[in-house]
C-alpha cells in the first residue's frame, strides 16, 4: 500500500517541491541542482528506498556541489532510518 502511495507522490513531483523541500532544511539549491534532484528521485526512489543505493550517491556526487552533497546524503540515511518501518 505504501508503496504505491510513494510512487504516486514521486510520479508528480516538481522542482519547485523539492526548492521549497531544501529550503524548509535551510538549504539553497541552484536551478541546475534542482532540475538534478527532481529527475533524480523521479528516476531511482525505488533503488533509494528498497536496494542498496551507495552507486546512486557516487553519482550524485558527481553533480552537485560537494556541500549540497554531504547534506543531501545526511538528509536521505536521516529520513530512511524514520521511516523504514513504513517501506
Amino acid at each position: 500500500m505504501y508503496r504505491v502511495l510513494i510512487k504516486n507522490y514521486i510520479s508528480n513531483l516538481t522542482p519547485i517541491q523539492v526548492k521549497q523541500f531544501a529550503k524548509e532544511k535551510h538549504v539553497e539549491l541552484t536551478d541546475q541542482e534542482v532540475i538534478y534532484f527532481t529527475n533524480f528521485i523521479k528516476k531511482n526512489w525505488q533503488t533509494l528506498l528498497y536496494q542498496n543505493a551507495e552507486n546512486l550517491f557516487k553519482e550524485v556526487r558527481a553533480n552537485v556541489r560537494p556541500e549540497i552533497f554531504e547534506l543531501a546524503k545526511k538528509e536521505f540515511i536521516q529520513a530512511k532510518n524514520k521511516y523504514q518501518s513504513f517501506l
